[in-house]
């Protein structure tokens, strides 16, 4: 391909090795085309070809990564225009590498490639302990920090596709794994919060920031401070005594943020704390025309991110939106990608809140919107499940309206997965839903893999539904099978949910059904179950744990998944121990079976929310972690 650049000399040579990079990727023909590349500060990408001659409009790198992603999958068209509008001037990724996963160097470039393929432009690495800070030994350790070198490596090489790499660090709160070690108590306010007001603690932040300062050529950086709900309550409140926390807030601000002019760094924070601490209650409990001109306000220069990941109506949006237009100058919106629900992925609920939020975005003349990607709870759902998500957003970036149509092409050229096929995950959360959207955030796929089939802590729920769960798992395992054809470059993350199908197809409801034969004396039922279907049981979960761990050493430095193996390794080891217990309940060797006499009560009471994602209160009634 003959590529002519109006452009400067190193703008060139960026895209000129970053187009040869995904033709490389790609098995398209393209020897006789010549193609030219015009740059213009306009929200336009402009997008003709006429015989082997195309031409490119463009305002910057990443949105010609677009167009070119575009012209390789027309190159069968002779002559073709194709116009979008840039809806937003900056929309990206913030990709979780502090749930126990670190990505790999090579992974993170890989999702690189496919943000460059969506027009993207920024990729946020949020990274509470996991990088090098010079010094601080114990910063990230046995946790596969990132390394000085590696950052520099990836800032690089997003660089070359016009997609800014951007720190997402923490310099309050979320910091519980730094705090955790003896020798960070003197800055320590409580176990997951630093001390505010204490000089030793700025001289903490100045470090963090010093190595953002020096490994990524982005002069922003996220500071994080979110979710400190216990600030100034700790060693702070008996060295000090009380202090309002929305004081507290904008003081601790204020500090970090000298430390950031004096370095030259733009920050930005996540906007909870400013909120909840003014009004003492919830984030998005704001009555809608709130008036703020009373209250503790941070710089009006300082970024703040609004987060939100649960609402489906643009009016919820609409609200904030303007609360935060009374706060500063400068708003983010964070939306996200739901793959921190547990096993599986809630794509439902995906769509529907980033539809809206992102309607609610345009209205407002957002410049910058971010799909995150958070891993709560140990990163249990494989990275590539983030990817509808991220194609949503950039979608809605280059598109009024949602058309799904035009989304599942994106999707296929950018990705080289199906979207139905992914979007097929959704189905392992919706068991009790009759079809319906998961807007609840169910999980039963989690913590019906996890809980102990003798003590059946969730049991009530699986009787109650009246749900043929074997049958609905099996359809989901028999659609997986096909999945991993279909979508065979991610065939290794379909193996995983068909044998997670597989698997739940058998457990899910194994403790009702012990319980049910121990009740009625049915001995040979419970034979059965021992002998034979919890050995299948078994064997499905090895062969799982077995693809997972293969997908956790190609995506992610192996610090975090020795807890994973913990988890999985677990589930194996309580199907052995209930074989061993009916066993000897068929043997004589016990008279009863206490666990299967406790009464099942109902997990989710009233108006709860029908989730469970702390392993810990999944697998028993006892404590895993004794506080004393």
């Amino acid at each position: 391909m003959n590529i002519i650049f109006t452009s400067n000399k190193e703008t060139y040579k960026n895209i000129r090795r970053g187009t040869e990079i995904l033709l490389s990727e790609s098995d398209i023909f393209t020897e006789n085309i010549e193609l030219s590349v015009e740059f213009q500060d306009r929200p336009e990408i402009a997008v003709s070809k006429n015989g082997n001659q195309i031409h490119v409009i463009c305002r910057e790198a990443a949105h010609y990564y677009r167009a070119l992603n575009y012209v390789l999958h027309h190159m069968e068209d002779k002559t073709f225009q194709y116009q979008e509008h840039i809806y937003f001037e900056r929309n990206g990724l913030m990709l979780d590498c502090s749930r126990n996963a670190v990505f790999t160097v090579e992974k993170v470039k890989f999702l690189i490639r496919i943000l460059a393929k969506l027009g993207m432009n920024v990729l946020m690495l949020y990274t509470e302990d996991t990088y090098e800070v010079k010094s601080e030994p114990y910063f990230g350790a046995y946790r596969g920090k990132y390394t000085r070198d590696e950052i520099r490596e990836i800032d690089t090489y997003a660089a070359m596709f016009g997609i800014e790499l951007v720190p997402c660090i923490q310099t309050l709160a979320h910091l519980h794994n730094a705090l955790k070690w003896p020798e960070m108590s003197e800055i320590r306010d409580s176990a997951d919060i630093l001390q505010p007001g204490k000089e030793e603690t700025y001289q903490f932040i100045e470090k963090l920031l010093i190595s953002v300062k020096e490994n990524f050529s982005t002069s922003r950086v996220h500071l994080g401070m979110d979710e400190a709900v216990m600030l100034g309550l700790g060693n702070s409140l008996r060295e000090n005594g009380y202090k309002e926390g929305s004081l507290l807030i904008r003081e601790h601000c204020d500090r970090v943020m000298d430390i950031c002019k004096t370095l030259g760094l733009k920050p930005m924070i996540w906007s909870d704390m400013y909120i909840t601490a003014n009004t003492r209650g919830g984030y998005y409990d704001v009555p809608e025309n709130a008036d703020c001109s009373q209250w503790e306000k941070p710089d009006r220069n300082l970024g703040l991110v609004y987060w939100d990941y649960y609402h489906d109506d643009i009016r919820d949006y609409e609200k904030m939106l303007d609360i935060h237009e009374q706060l500063s100058d400068n708003i983010i919106f964070a939306g996200g990608s739901w793959i921190w629900n547990g096993i599986s992925p809630n794509y439902s609920k995906t769509f529907a809140c980033t539809n809206a939020a992102l309607g609610a975005c345009k209205e407002y003349d957002m410049k910058e919107v971010l799909c995150t990607a958070w891993m709560d709870n140990g990163a249990e759902t494989p990275v590539d499940a983030l990817l509808p998500g991220v194609a949503l957003f950039a979608h809605l970036g280059f598109h009024k309206e949602y058309d799904e149509s035009i989304l599942k092409e994106e999707f296929k050229n950018c990705t080289g997965g199906e979207l139905d096929d992914f979007m097929e995950l959704d189905r392992f959360d919706s068991l009790f839903l009759n079809e319906k959207g998961n807007q609840e955030a169910q999980n039963p796929s989690k913590y019906l893999l996890y809980q102990d089939p003798m003590l059946g802590i969730f049991d009530y729920h699986v009787k109650a539904s009246g749900t043929d769960i074997k049958a609905y798992y099996q359809e989901i395992y028999s659609c997986m099978s096909e999945n991993c054809t279909k979508s065979a470059k991610y065939g290794l993350v379909f193996s995983f949910y068909e044998k997670l199908a597989a698997v739940l197809a058998g457990k899910a409801d194994l403790g009702v059904r012990i319980k049910d034969a121990y009740d009625r004396e049915e001995k040979e039922i419970l034979k059965e179950i021992s002998h034979n279907e919890i050995p299948d049981i078994i064997c499905n979960l090895e062969e799982m744990k077995r693809i997972r761990e293969e997908i956790w050493m190609t995506d992610a430095k192996p610090f975090g998944y020795e807890l994973l193996d913990v988890k999985l390794g677990g589930v194996i080891t309580r199907l052995k121990s209930t074989g061993h217990r009916i066993d000897d309940y068929l043997n004589g060797k016990v008279s009863r079976l206490e666990e299967l006499e406790e009464t099942r009560l109902p997990y989710f009471t009233g108006e709860m929310d029908k989730r469970e994602n702390r392993w810990d209160r999944i697998i028993s009634g006892c404590d895993l972690n004794d506080t004393i």
